[in-house]
């Protein structure tokens, strides 16, 4: 993987460099401030940016947006000592494709970062939950709508018409394989393990409204 790091402890951000290069990995850059992020984001267009939550001046959410407007290849996984799912999920719905805790060995971040290049939500299973769903799931069935992006609504399209996976792929025009990670964060999203209750959880709350506008 091609990435950029940034955090603005310097000894943490040296060994990170360190210890994936070790690894066989290129650090393209290592940024000790969201700015500095976003333009080694713009210079190098990396395949993912590790990026740290907590900064003196504030969180760093805001730069999430930014590199994905000037690189949108280029995945942003968050660093953070704390597991915080209104974090999370405010990371999520601004762009970031994962989540992970700096107490976490180096090989389970190198295992999050590669789960984001590969299209897939890097984020724990329960940290995921809390962060999608509201404290009383009662409150709104639909709350985690507002996380899909288009190609997951893309998705739920296809699921509501009874497509197959086959011809998911062939409808949205990507490999099976790509068609399959675009369900499991669809469901992983939605808080559903199957097809089927994503369809009947939108079918019984859901209305033509609910879909984005140029989508619908």
């Amino acid at each position: 993987m091609r990435i950029v790091v940034c955090d603005d402890h310097l000894l943490l951000l040296e060994a990170l460099g360190l210890a994936l290069g070790a690894r066989g990995h290129e650090v393209l850059a290592l940024a000790e401030s969201p700015d500095e992020a976003v333009e080694a984001v713009a210079e190098h267009h990396p395949d993912v940016c590790l990026l740290d939550v907590n900064f003196p001046g504030g969180t760093s959410l805001t730069a999430i947006h930014r590199i994905r407007e000037l690189s949108p290849s280029t995945k942003v996984v968050m660093l953070s000592a704390e597991a915080d799912h209104a974090i999370v999920g405010r990371a999520i719905a601004e762009g970031a494709s994962g989540y992970v805790g700096k107490e976490k060995p180096i090989v389970e971040i190198v295992e999050m970062l590669d789960r984001a290049v590969r299209g897939q939500l890097a984020v724990e299973p329960s940290l995921l939950q809390r962060a999608l769903r509201p404290q009383k799931s009662s409150d709104d069935p639909l709350w985690a709508l507002q996380f899909l992006t288009d190609r997951e609504w893309q998705v739920m399209r296809c699921i509501m018409d009874g497509q197959t996976t086959e011809e998911m792929a062939a409808s949205l025009g990507v490999q099976r394989s790509t068609a399959r990670t675009h369900v499991q964060n669809l469901l992983t999203k939605l808080g559903v393990h199957s097809r089927l209750q994503a369809a009947a959880l939108l079918s019984a709350h859901g209305s033509q409204e609910t879909w984005p506008a140029h989508l619908r």
